[in-house]
């Protein structure tokens, strides 16, 4: 998760209120608002009588200030009637952690613990124990895991994409931010964090020893039959450019058919990582995306630094899914958008063939700012939103892709129960099992091969998960689709209009069928 970090100035409100009769009355209804480390002071007059200078943030000031009193008369109650002593410190900081929720879904209120314990992360100091998350409400009860973190101690525990956490060493996640499980989830190296998750329905518990997580961000393979490399990127980082760099270099190389960037369940990261793998494939100074407020001021742009490795005409295919979010989905619909626009003057051919396979992406194209304020305590608030090159925001809408590839995988305890019951010959009874037909000899040989248990490394995994993989097959048909083209009739894909043109034709997606019956 990455954070913004900013000073700002601090606003102090003063409120003169006087009690009558157990009624809150205002003595004098006016705020002074302050500006720390500046001798300014502006005075709000809330009198109803009293006719406000004409500003822009009038209608908001008659909506504001009078609540800010209403504020001050529960407190007052409160501290008066209420039969239970109530730590207003307490009180006042879980109303604002509520309020928050209202401003929008990744803004959020620190507490001066939960601050310290966020800078203390974000520093490096703390391990963690390797999971990819999703953010939650504050009334969730769950949250749920997208990734796991190959060899990293979550891993090891047995943890699972897809697993909801409901208890961090014994409490419950109601009430609690994402920011404050995340904190609970991380702590020093050795120690222990005991986690409830809900899997398939059932209830099961962990004990989990943190650990320095050694986050392997890409994944890259050579389908040899194919010549088509594979790079797998789970999360923007500082090095996860320099990874692909080097994927680049041997694509180029090898003069291969084509390259798969799979970007599913990439949560985002390091915008500046993004930007600098936005690199590797366009001109030098290519805008990438540009931030603006809520007046619709440019406030960032953010363009390519370096000229780009790949020099190659070979299409990319980048997978998509609901969870690729943030810098990952700027990435994808940045070489989705120069894709169409990069056309040589000379031979009118598309310089850059990018096409986007799976499913709409996340849709998270804000910015987060984190400032501090009075009481040692912050705020972590949206104050920008992301635009594209084509001045279009991703916020809640996502990126679409080319061709729409659902994932077909049936999770494996599913399939294995299928297996065991149904469809083959096992599942009847009374049948003649393998060993009495192996005879004697082999019997004795296959029993003693199956009693030494496999243990399948992370590699092997990879492995199967890519040739079992929907999403990235049919990345690679269309890949062998377009070379073929390529060699039979070049006209078909000169430019990424024509590719996408051709390839929808004659390769059949998701996308439903338009069926017209006949009388």
């Amino acid at each position: 998760m990455t954070y913004r970090f900013k000073k700002n100035f601090i606003l102090f409100i003063t409120l003169s209120i006087t009690l009558t009769n157990g009624n809150t009355t205002t003595k004098n209804k006016k705020l002074a608002l302050f500006k720390k480390n500046k001798k300014e002071t502006t005075t709000i007059d809330l009198s109803e009588n009293k006719k406000e200078a004409p500003n822009n943030n009038q209608n908001q000031k008659k909506v504001i200030y009078p609540w800010l009193g209403t504020v001050a008369e529960v407190i007052s109650l409160i501290e008066q009637k209420a039969y239970r002593d109530v730590n207003f410190a307490d009180f006042m900081q879980q109303a604002l952690k509520g309020a928050m929720a209202h401003v929008d879904p990744h803004s959020a209120f620190f507490s001066k613990k939960s601050y310290q314990e966020t800078m203390e992360s974000t520093s490096g100091k703390f391990s963690g124990i390797g999971v990819s998350i999703i953010s939650k409400a504050l009334d969730d009860d769950t949250l749920p895991i997208v990734d796991i973190i190959q060899t990293g101690p979550a891993d090891k525990a047995g943890l699972k994409p897809g697993d909801k956490i409901i208890q961090v060493n014994g409490e419950t996640l109601r009430g609690l931010s994402t920011d404050e499980v995340i904190n609970k989830l991380k702590g020093e190296v050795g120690t222990e964090v005991q986690l409830k998750i809900i899997r398939e329905k059932k209830p099961l518990e962990f004990k989990i020893k943190r650990d320095i997580v050694k986050d392997q961000v890409s994944i890259c393979y050579n389908i040899k039959d194919q010549n088509i490399y594979y790079l797998s990127l789970k999360i923007f980082n500082e090095p996860a450019a320099q990874q692909a760099k080097e994927l680049l270099k041997k694509a180029n190389n090898g003069k291969a058919k084509g390259l798969i960037l799979d970007l599913r369940r990439n949560p985002g990261g390091i915008l500046g990582s993004g930007v600098d793998m936005a690199s590797l494939f366009l001109p030098k100074n290519s805008l990438i995306v540009t931030t603006k407020n809520n007046q619709g001021k440019v406030t960032a742009e953010y363009k390519t630094k370096t000229a780009p490795v790949l020099n190659s005409d070979i299409p990319i295919f980048i997978l998509i899914d609901n969870f690729t979010a943030s810098a990952a989905e700027i990435l994808a619909g940045n070489l989705q958008y120069y894709s169409q626009k990069l056309i040589s003057p000379k031979t009118k051919k598309s310089k850059l063939m990018v096409f986007l396979v799976g499913t709409s992406s996340f849709g998270k194209g804000s910015v987060q700012e984190v400032i501090p304020i009075s009481n040692g305590c912050a705020l972590k608030l949206t104050v920008d939103l992301y635009f594209l090159p084509n001045n279009i925001s991703i916020q809640a809408k996502g990126i679409k892709p080319d061709f729409l590839v659902k994932p077909k995988i049936i999770p494996s305890e599913e399939m294995q129960w299928v297996e065991d019951l149904y469809g083959k010959e096992t599942s009847l009874k009374h049948h003649i099992s393998e060993e009495e037909a192996l005879g004697k000899v082999q019997k004795k040989q296959q029993k003693k091969e199956t009693t030494e248990k496999k243990v399948i490394s992370w590699d092997q995994r990879h492995r199967e998960l890519i040739n079992s993989d929907v999403q990235i097959k049919a990345s690679v048909n269309l890949i062998n689709m377009f070379n073929f083209a390529k060699q039979c009739n070049p006209k078909l894909v000169e430019t990424r209009e024509k590719t996408l043109k051709f390839l929808k034709q004659n390769y059949l997606t998701d996308e439903p069928f338009k069926v017209e019956k006949i009388n």
